[in-house]
């Protein structure tokens, strides 16, 4: 069996969480959103039903959810509603920074940087950020950032490529050998160069799912990057996307349901694509906060606090919703206006840690905080 490995989708800006999986017949909540800003029971436009037992309410996906919504009814992912930070905090970069730590200010790197720094070296491209900067979590460890592989390849298809490798390879006379980071990145860059690039075309070649990615969505290319480097079997425990756009103080209506529609069918065309690598791959999809459960007078929804996490893995005891939820009468509601935060999201992650990536102390991975009573999202 291979080594397990954790994909993180971050939904930058403060998905909402009440829209993409919501507590549709809650009276408090059709009172708060004008219609076109909630999901509906009844009509064309109806939301995908949820089969729960978490709370008295008819929970439904957004409609442009449908590959979200089947892999839920097939047992293969979890829903985790109102969640997020444990403290109150409404700006991007502050949220971003705490959920990305996991810890304390003065707790050096990110949650991931750190798991990875328990691990012992093997594995060519142990961590992945596909992008173009390094996300918080993965700070304290060196990982790899790119769009695609090839940008891995170290002047890959340049007629000085051999040259140049074995110049950096020997060092630079009085200034000595390359340090270690640059021998890991020439050693990556030779791996890979033997298995995607082609000295006939001069070129890397081309990435062929199994199956069809939506064309037109901006995800799909990233998690195909993903899904090429897990089944090209290079060692890999973390792999991480970035995901903006879902800062929808504006017309949210439609800005919404395009951000909804390429998340769902994306991650289940790479769902597909993976196959039997399905077994050893967990995936969390999470966002800084949630938006506050009235809408605003430019058609959208302000930064709120609780949220929805999703899991997906057949690891995973799937299809259910867990957690608690707190309601959204206006005494319960945090300051009068966000859903309450019931989980802390590191209850989840830490979850996913020791029940898919077999971590066994988490003490370093999330210094100070105490996992309460186990969600159940495995056993």
């Amino acid at each position: 069996m291979a080594d397990p490995t954790l994909v993180v989708v971050f939904l930058r800006g403060g998905a909402d969480g009440l829209a993409l999986v919501s507590p549709t017949s809650d009276t408090d909540f059709i009172a708060a959103r004008p219609e076109d800003l909630r999901v509906l029971r009844k009509g064309d436009g109806a939301g995908h039903a949820i089969k729960q037992q978490f709370a008295d309410v008819d929970f439904r996906f957004h409609p442009a959810a449908q590959g979200l919504s089947d892999l839920y009814a097939a047992g293969d992912l979890s829903l985790i509603h109102a969640a997020g930070l444990s403290e109150a905090t409404r700006s991007h970069f502050d949220a971003e920074a705490r959920i990305e730590r996991a810890a304390k200010a003065g707790d050096a790197g990110g949650w991931l940087g750190r798991w990875l720094k328990t691990l012992p070296e093997g594995g060519e491209l142990p961590a992945l950020a596909v992008g173009t900067t390094l996300p918080g979590a993965l700070d304290g460890h060196e990982a790899a950032v790119a769009e695609e592989l090839g940008n891995l390849i170290l002047a890959g298809g340049h007629w000085l490529a051999p040259a140049l490798r074995q110049r950096l390879q020997q060092g630079f006379g009085a200034h000595g050998p390359v340090d270690a980071s640059m021998r890991q990145l020439l050693e990556l860059s030779q791996s890979l160069s033997g298995r995607i690039w082609s000295d006939a075309e001069g070129a890397v070649r081309p990435y062929a799912p199994d199956v069809a990615y939506p064309t037109d969505n901006p995800i799909s290319a990233p998690l195909m990057t993903i899904a090429q480097t897990l089944k090209l079997g290079m060692g890999t425990r973390v792999a991480t996307v970035d995901v903006p756009g879902w800062d929808t103080h504006v017309r949210q209506s439609g800005d919404f349901g395009n951000q909804v529609k390429w998340l769902s069918e994306g991650m289940m065309a790479f769902w597909r694509d993976l196959g039997a690598l399905q077994q050893d791959t967990s995936v969390v999809v999470m966002s800084e906060f949630g938006r506050r459960l009235r809408s605003n007078a430019s058609g959208g929804t302000d930064h709120g606090r609780g949220n929805v996490m999703m899991v997906l893995g057949p690891q995973a005891r799937g299809g259910r919703m867990l957690g608690r939820w707190p309601g959204l009468t206006n005494e319960v509601l945090e300051e009068g206006a966000d859903l309450a935060v019931t989980t802390d999201y590191r209850t989840v992650l830490a979850e996913l840690m020791s029940g898919h990536m077999k971590a066994g102390d988490l003490s370093t991975v999330f210094p100070g905080f105490v996992p309460p009573a186990p969600l159940g999202l495995w056993g």
